[in-house]
């Protein structure tokens, strides 16, 4: 994704229901996260759990998602579900290969036996997946379910058609049992990822991944400086710590396509945004400008020689072998700084939200999930597969082999708490970066088209060029784009 979309080879929302990720919404109150990383309850409308204790499923009144009632009130009697319900049935199931599918082929197993159905699983690269999938649907549809990154897929998709709206299924107590817990237990901005504007949910949440701010503890200590919390401080530091060749004050992606959720952070804490509020292109305007100029200065002239070229995993590189004083990136790649295995900087390393910039703090987000196919023959059988990829026991799984999900029962299991291996500061800095978390790439169907054009710009501008002349071409070229794309 990470991109996300690259990364494990994901990024994605609706934007205008996702301005800002509810997770106090309906909730009521976020009591924090632990010391070692996990989530305590939630309270308020939601049944109150007290701290430090797993939320159960099933122990409050029937819930409601986009308008219908959802399984899951009334705690169901144990085993009452019918999970042989489609025995004999055999899927075809498509993942995107990255760290959640290569768990979930090891689960597999446990489904079958289950179930008493047999999957046929591919899991395969991101680009080589999204291909396959295009020409399945225009063939007629063979795959029954399928992984999808809602960043990139999710308006395409849709208007597409390709998708399943899973509404009625949530609802059915016959295929969702009382302990999935969609209300309760499953991420606010998941749940809004996976809906479309007219209230369809069109997949269930594997993920909600964010970006974070990593920074050399002994670094900055040593110069006496403070972790910057506004972008204004982090240029000031980077302009301290660049002492070439030992040291560069700052890196982040600076290659084509890969860079464009980079800078959007940037282009949104001066205050521009991707789109106008009638879906207009609006990449040009003065913060826009003056946004890219600030992240050209940072990458051309803190930056390692080549950084214009750098897509995460340089980026990545630069950072863990003590070349770079800070840097930021998704979430997922944090782990492997306090590897001693493949990094120099174990125990070195800092964590906080990303800076403020003049227009406020935002972080982006992304989000994946597992869909049923409208072509299937098979979506009841499929749904039960996506439900039970994604349920509190499997979603337990994943979070214990390392990967993120989006419930707070895994992130607030005993278990999945011993296992976190990072810093207190990583835990409250996730914590408060799911507060402030906005779309990370722009809600519409050309993503990847957005991406190129506004990966040009970025790179021409850390290159020299101007930034304004850069944008104002991407602009246009972004406008006939959505001209074509977005009717």
């Amino acid at each position: 994704m990470s991109d996300n979309a690259e990364k494990f080879s994901n990024e994605s929302y609706v934007a205008h229901r996702l301005s800002r990720l509810r997770f106090i919404k309906k909730a009521g109150l976020f009591v924090g996260l632990t010391a070692t990383g996990g989530l305590l309850a939630a309270c308020g409308d939601a049944t109150v759990t007290p701290a430090g204790a797993i939320p159960t499923a099933g122990t409050g009144p029937a819930t409601t998602v986009a308008g219908t009632t959802v399984a899951g009130g009334a705690t169901s009697a144990a085993g009452s579900f019918d999970w042989m319900k489609y025995k004999g049935t055999t899927l075809n199931i498509l993942l995107t290969k990255n760290p959640w599918s290569d768990n979930m082929e090891k689960f597999v197993p446990d489904f079958e036996k289950l179930t008493g159905m047999k999957v046929q699983l591919e899991n395969i690269p991101e680009q080589q997946a999204r291909q396959k999938l295009v020409v399945d649907f225009t063939g007629g549809g063979t795959y029954d379910a399928f992984f999808t990154s809602l960043h990139v897929e999710k308006q395409r998709f849709t208007k597409a058609g390709w998708y399943t709206p899973l509404n009625d299924y949530l609802k059915n107590p016959a295929l969702t049992p009382a302990d999935y817990d969609w209300e309760n237990d499953i991420f606010p901005s998941g749940k809004d990822a996976v809906t479309a504007p007219d209230g369809k949910i069109i997949a269930l949440p594997i993920s909600v991944d964010i970006w974070m701010f990593y920074y050399r503890k002994d670094v900055l200590q040593e110069k006496g400086l403070k972790p910057p919390t506004t972008l204004e401080e982090m240029e000031n530091v980077a302009k301290t710590l660049t002492t070439p060749p030992t040291m560069y004050g700052f890196v982040a992606r600076g290659l084509k396509n890969a860079s464009a959720p980079a800078w959007g952070w940037v282009l949104k804490s001066f205050g521009g945004d991707y789109l106008t509020k009638d879906g207009k292109a609006n990449i040009n305007t003065p913060q826009a400008v003056q946004s890219l100029e600030y992240y050209a200065r940072l990458m051309g002239k803190d930056g390692p020689p080549g950084a214009v070229n750098f897509n995460w995993p340089e980026a990545s590189a630069a950072f863990i072998q003590g070349q770079v004083a800070m840097y930021f990136d998704g979430v997922s790649f944090s782990a492997q700084f306090e590897d001693p295995t493949k990094s120099k900087i174990v125990g070195k390393v800092g964590y906080s939200v990303l800076p403020k910039g003049p227009a406020g703090q935002n972080v982006p987000a992304f989000t994946i999930g597992m869909a049923v196919s409208s072509s299937s023959k098979n979506r009841e059988a499929a749904y039960l597969f996506c439900q039970w990829a994604t349920n509190k026991e499997t979603s337990l799984k994943e979070q214990l082999g390392g990967y993120p999900t989006a419930r707070f029962s895994a992130l607030n299991d005993p278990k999945a708490k011993a296992s976190v291996k990072m810093p207190p500061d990583w835990s409250e800095a996730l914590l408060q970066s799911y507060k402030v978390a906005t779309l990370g790439l722009p809600a519409i169907t050309a993503v990847t088209e957005f991406r190129d054009i506004s990966g040009v710009a970025i790179a021409d501008a850390i290159g020299g060029k101007s930034a304004k002349e850069a944008l104002d071409k991407a602009n246009k070229e972004f406008q006939d784009l959505l001209d074509k794309t977005e009717k």
